[in-house]
């Protein structure tokens, strides 16, 4: 690798954390801005709103990395026996996600109907 090549590996990172902070700073500075002016005409500043967390949604990830985990284990287990395995493993995460994502489903139509 020459000097221009070394230089420009080095260049590439610096410049994207320069301007990635540099891209913070001018956001929180319009932020703060909108807001002295709001300030200044009397207005009231909107209430942050907080984060919240949905059950669903956890749960359907949840169901679906289990579902991934067990996937990856059962390939595991068949290639630790089998020797031709090219396309278990793609095959068998996928199965098993979509096995996951199906039971989420489930369980939140379940949860729906005994909340309504």
């Amino acid at each position: 690798m020459g000097p221009q090549a070394a230089a420009v590996a080095i260049a590439i990172p610096i410049t994207a954390i320069l301007g990635f902070v540099g891209m913070m700073i001018i956001l929180r500075k319009f932020d703060n801005d909108e807001k002295m002016a709001l300030i200044e005409k009397g207005l009231a500043l909107p209430e942050k709103q907080g984060s919240k967390v949905n059950p669903a949604s956890a749960l359907r990830w949840g169901c679906l990395f289990v579902g991934v985990g067990l996937g990856i284990f059962v390939a595991n287990m068949i290639a630790s026996v089998k020797s031709d395995t090219e396309a278990l493993y793609p095959a068998l995460i996928m199965i098993f996600g979509g096995l996951g994502l199906l039971i989420s489903y489930y369980v939140q139509f379940k949860l729906d109907e005994k909340n309504k």
